[in-house]
């Protein structure tokens, strides 16, 4: 095996599409406060970032009350949405069987990280996860992936972070560890490639090749 011991994966975008859960839950509080609904691609590009990032292009009430209607909704609506992207299952499980540690890094907050690997049973594959609502600071601030890499007891050589969007890249680099972007769902390549990742993919379906050579 490589010299890289420890997967840590971001969540929407790199290994899941909840995007239908997160925009009705983002136009259920939009709604809830007298805005107005945006449509699905507006919102989509918003997607895997933290929603204080998002919602003052939608609106001026305050973020702290839309966030809170925000959560009513997806308790229920972003895992049931939740589907698993090309080639995520057959990834997890080669490298599981390869002896690569596997975490989570993610804008979620725990409750819906848990709420997705119990629906997909992945239990077997993430041995620590971290959420949005576990840290002061969410990505691109560090934070979450030092979180992570003290979790699991080990250190950032010996890891490589994947995710889709310019956050992810500089939340690793900030640490700083390698970083594997992959392709984003949701759009912003060009912003994710100008952050200059270690390494970029088109799909997860490249990523055991390329962690071989690393």
């Amino acid at each position: 095996m490589s010299s890289i011991t420890t997967v840590i994966f971001d969540l929407d975008g790199t290994l899941i599409d909840s995007s239908d859960g997160v925009i009705e839950s983002v136009n259920y509080s939009l709604q809830q406060m007298g805005e107005p609904e945006q449509p699905a691609e507006v919102i989509r590009p918003f997607i895997g970032f933290p929603l204080s990032t998002m919602y003052p292009h939608f609106s001026d009430k305050p973020i702290d009350q839309l966030y809170k209607h925000f959560q009513v909704k997806a308790k229920t609506a972003v895992v049931a949405s939740t589907v698993i992207l090309p080639a995520v299952e057959e990834v997890l499980s080669y490298l599981k069987s390869a002896g690569y540690s596997m975490a989570i890094a993610s804008t979620k907050i725990r409750q819906h990280i848990e709420g997705v690997i119990k629906k997909f049973g992945w239990e077997q594959y993430f041995d620590v996860y971290a959420g949005g609502d576990e840290v002061t600071h969410v990505k691109p601030d560090p934070e979450i992936m030092r979180l992570v890499l003290e979790r699991m007891n080990c250190t950032a050589d010996q890891t490589v972070m994947i995710g889709d969007t310019i956050n992810d890249v500089m939340a690793a680099k900030a640490v700083p560890m390698s970083v594997i972007a992959v392709e984003p769902p949701y759009g912003g390549k060009d912003e994710l490639l100008g952050a200059e990742p270690t390494a970029f993919v088109t799909g997860l379906h490249e990523l055991p090749k390329l962690l071989e050579k690393m």
